[in-house]
């Protein structure tokens, strides 16, 4: 059983090795070895010349989730103490991104639980990576299926493909690496509809809004035409009255919010949703779930609805830029044909 301390961060700034392992054991004599693994910014991915990267997280579900890692390495393994320290962010090649480190009295309990914290990491953390190549394009990068065997979970992963428009589609390559493969985008085609995109958050304006461009993208590569996008406090009463508002006088055939849709007392939409809407697509909100769960098991937290009001189809979709495109990538193909039949317009 564990019987230290811990420190466990996610932060933007660069972080010192030396510096963190001498805090770590600083005070804890009975500590014989420190085992430490720093993961970097590599140059390359699945033959294309990488960058840079994002990273992002999922705001206190992230922190609690290493929380939880951390207490079980400590009730495992015979540690002194354990170190998580996760950069996010924009990161260059050469850049640090995580360090894993366990102090422990003998060798073997600080090998076993650094390599436990850091399979964990890589498969339990709603942790998100976007890589940048030197020629120009981008792609959201799941762990591949061979690592995450490694870590016990037995499954795949999910990533969308290149600019975040791709289907959730990955392969391992031969060096562990994810390979990619996209879907044609003529298989989802919004073309004609008119969409609106609505962001809920606290913390974030225009500028910020990270997921609501995503979205934006994505909506254009399908062929749709993005009306009008804003972005909204976490209140319920707000985001209402710009459900009904956007449905009745913009002539909008979709509206896709992001944001608000977790457990937590601020996360309204899907309330918000409901009081103005008249009926659900459980179906839709079914399938974003599903694919949720294939990235992080904390997917079966989101409480997002997916609904019509009149002719106007809302749906919720997470926070995170990540979650967010995979989640649309779910029901995409779908959308067409639903707003078809809401228009009394059949299954043509």
């Amino acid at each position: 059983m564990g019987v230290g301390g811990s420190m466990i961060r996610i932060q933007t700034d660069d972080f010192s090795l030396e510096r963190e392992v001498a805090a770590l054991i600083a005070g804890r004599a009975g500590v014989g070895g420190v085992v430490s693994f720093v993961g970097t910014v590599r140059d390359e991915a699945d033959g294309d010349r990488v960058e840079a990267m994002v990273l992002e997280h999922y705001p206190g579900m992230a922190e609690s989730e290493l929380a939880r890692i951390e207490q079980e390495a400590c009730s495992r393994f015979c540690v002194e103490a354990v170190l998580v320290v996760h950069r996010v962010g924009r990161l260059s090649v050469g850049d640090n991104i995580v360090l894993v480190a366990a102090a422990a009295r003998h060798r073997a309990e600080a090998f076993a639980a650094c390599r436990f914290l850091i399979d964990r990491l890589k498969r339990d953390v709603p942790l998100w990576k976007k890589e940048f190549t030197i020629r120009g394009g981008s792609r959201w990068v799941e762990v591949c299926p061979g690592c995450e065997a490694a870590s016990g979970t037995g499954g795949g992963g999910a990533s969308v493909g290149a600019d975040g428009v791709g289907p959730p589609v990955v392969e391992c390559g031969p060096d562990h690496g994810p390979r990619e493969r996209s879907r044609s985008e003529a298989e989802v085609s919004w073309s004609g509809l008119r969409v609106g995109i609505l962001t809920l958050s606290d913390s974030r304006d225009l500028a910020a809004d990270a997921s609501g461009a995503a979205l934006e993208q994505a909506v254009r590569a399908f062929g749709g035409e993005v009306v009008v996008r804003e972005v909204l406090p976490d209140a319920e009463t707000r985001i209402r009255e710009a459900l009904i508002a956007w449905s009745e006088g913009g002539g909008l055939a979709v509206i896709l919010t992001t944001g608000g849709t977790g457990p937590g007392p601020r996360d309204v939409t899907p309330e918000a949703t409901r009081a103005v809407c008249d009926r659900e697509l459980p179906g839709f909100s079914e399938l974003i779930r599903a694919a949720g769960l294939r990235q992080t098991r904390l997917a079966a937290l989101t409480r997002g609805v997916s609904a019509f009001r009149g002719q106007t189809l809302v749906i919720n979709l997470p926070g995170s830029t990540r979650g967010a495109l995979c989640s649309l990538e779910a029901v995409a193909d779908l959308v067409p044909h639903a707003v078809r039949m809401a228009r009394g317009e059949g299954h043509g």
